[in-house]
Parts: structure tokens; C-alpha cells; sequence
């Protein structure tokens, strides 16, 4: 039997949330695919998101609630529903998918059903690329676009630009994302780890929110990028072995000029810029020791992750 769960991460959203069950059930009516769950993960909202989902829930049998004692952030509620879902299957194989939403209605529902139908055609990754944000003015998307060419820059894992965690894994993506141990977690590093040369790419436009306000300010938005390039690179250590030589250069260089003006142009040898020169030399050089130090705190920070060394399937002859 096959199955979609559909994981929608909520933290005060008491407003948006029966307008998006009763979009999703609309747009679940225009298509034949009907074995579906709405797994909403209320990751300790202050307002009565709770107390509406429990009502849903009364009279729809398709919700389930997964209640965070406190707020753990975006990616562990995802985390949190993925969990349910591999639990959910671990005796019985069946086949499924996850759809992963926000519960502000800026991930239109429409699109679920869109995937869903790619999905029953044998698509097994489908993305979403936000084309426009009507919430979000200039500034926003200069800051975004900065951000991912930072990222993009300093990261060993590529992630592409305004592709949101709204997106259709089928079981096997799932499983493999699931093997992924680590505590920092950060869902858009983790599937371009795995690899996302079969996706299929929709393209929306994002409206503007439908109630409340965004949980993002300018801060959780820093240390979400500081925690990108730390997740998946080792590159900013590697930074200090860098300097180090470039400075060991400067200083041999800087060495013979100073060399150079005293004898060529007889300028008074007082000694002060060989002594720069060294200075600048045995500086350089314990930052060159650092970075190399560096290289094995980095080698250790990615081993102690416990990540898989490769991820794959087996494929077989149907007709054996």
C-alpha cells in the first residue's frame, strides 16, 4: 500500500492552520490518490496551535500531532515528523514518500497534489525553487542571494539558491537521510549530501503569509548561515594555513627589499625592517601551525558526525 506523509513543522500558527487543512483536503479531492496523513509537528508554540490541532483532529482521523515539550527549532521538528515516519513503516514494507511544509500557507497546497501526481509517475526527488516572495522586498533578496554565494563559497556541499524545505522524498530518500546522526542539523546541506541529480524542479511563487509573522529574525538568519558552513566544510580552518604562508612569503619578500634599499640605495641600517621582517616571518609561521592543526581538528569534527561513506540502492532485473 503506498502512503504520503505529509510533515508540516508549526510554532504559533494558530490562525493559518484549519485554512491549510481544509486547502490540503481540497486539493487531496481532485486527485485519485487518497491514503495520505497530515503530520503536524507543534514545536512548543505559546499560542493555541495546540488546542486547534487537537480540535481538527476530532473530527479528522487523517491529522496527527506530534507535541514538542519545548521550541526546538524548524529542523528538529522535521526531524522530529521523519522520525515518526520510519517508526511508523519499520515493520512493514510498504512504500511511501514525505512531504515536507510550513504551516504559514507560503508553501501553496496546491503543489502538494502536483507532487503527489509526479510522484505516482515514478519521480522519486521533487524540489520546489521559490521564483518570487511576495513577503520579501529587495533588501531580503540581496541578503539571500549573498548568503547562498557565501555559503556556496566556503561549503564543500553545493546548495542551490531559493530551494526551500518544501519538497516530495520518496521512502529511499527518506532512509538515507534518516542514517544522517548528527545533532546540527540542517535539511537542505543534508539532501544536496545525498545527492540531487534526480530531482524534478518545481517552480511557485511564494504569497505573502496569511497570518502571524515570520520566526526568522536577522539573528536565527546569522546563525543559520554560521551553521551551514560549519555542518558541511572544513574550509574556514584552512583559512589560517593559507594566511600563514602568504604571510611567510611577505616576510622573505619583504626581507630582501629591506635587503635591498640598504645596500643599493645606502639607506642607514637601523634594523628595523629586518626585524619587521622576522617578526612578521615567525608570526606567519605559528598561524601555518595552527591551520595545520586545524586540519585535524576538522578531520575529527567531520569523522565524529558518523556520517554514511556513500549512499546507493540495488537495482535488479524486474523480470528475475
Amino acid at each position: 500500500m503506498r502512503k504520503i506523509y505529509i510533515i508540516i513543522s508549526a510554532y504559533n500558527e494558530q490562525e493559518n492552520i484549519p485554512l491549510l487543512t481544509e486547502q490540503l483536503q481540497q486539493n487531496f479531492e481532485n486527485i485519485s490518490f487518497k491514503n495520505y496523513e497530515l503530520v503536524f509537528v507543534n514545536d512548543g508554540s505559546k499560542d493555541q496551535t495546540l488546542s486547534v490541532l487537537m480540535e481538527i483532529q476530532k473530527s479528522n482521523p487523517r491529522v496527527i500531532i506530534i507535541n514538542q515539550s519545548k521550541n526546538f527549532g524548524h529542523e528538529i521538528a522535521m526531524t522530529a515528523g521523519l522520525n515518526y515516519v520510519v517508526q511508523q513503516n519499520k515493520a512493514i514494507d510498504s512504500d511511501y514518500a514525505v512531504v515536507f511544509m510550513d504551516a504559514d500557507l507560503q508553501h501553496p497546497p496546491a503543489i502538494v497534489a502536483e507532487m503527489v501526481q509526479l510522484w505516482e509517475k515514478g519521480n522519486k526527488l521533487i524540489l520546489t525553487q521559490r521564483t518570487d516572495n511576495e513577503d520579501k522586498g529587495l533588501r531580503y533578496s540581496i541578503l539571500g542571494n549573498t548568503y547562498y554565494w557565501i555559503l556556496n563559497f566556503l561549503s564543500d556541499v553545493k546548495i542551490p539558491r531559493n530551494m526551500p524545505d518544501f519538497r516530495l522524498l520518496d521512502k529511499k530518500y527518506v532512509l538515507w537521510i534518516n542514517s544522517l546522526n548528527e545533532t546540527d542539523r540542517m535539511f537542505r546541506g543534508m539532501l544536496s549530501l545525498v545527492g540531487l541529480q534526480d530531482a524534478h524542479i518545481i517552480p511557485f511563487a511564494a504569497p505573502k503569509r496569511n497570518a502571524g509573522k515570520s520566526k526568522y529574525n536577522f539573528l536565527e538568519l546569522y546563525k543559520l548561515a554560521i551553521d551551514s558552513v560549519i555542518q558541511f566544510s572544513i574550509k574556514p580552518l584552512r583559512v589560517a594555513t593559507f594566511i600563514g604562508i602568504l604571510g611567510c612569503l611577505f616576510s622573505i619578500l619583504f626581507l630582501f627589499y629591506s635587503i635591498y634599499i640598504s645596500w643599493v640605495h645606502h639607506e642607514p641600517r637601523t634594523g628595523f625592517l629586518t626585524l619587521l621582517s622576522v617578526m612578521i616571518f615567525f608570526c606567519s609561521l605559528i598561524i601555518f601551525f595552527l591551520g595545520i592543526i586545524g586540519e585535524y581538528i576538522g578531520r575529527i569534527h567531520i569523522e565524529v558526525k558518523n556520517r554514511p561513506l556513500y549512499f546507493n540502492e540495488v537495482l535488479k532485473n524486474e523480470k528475475e
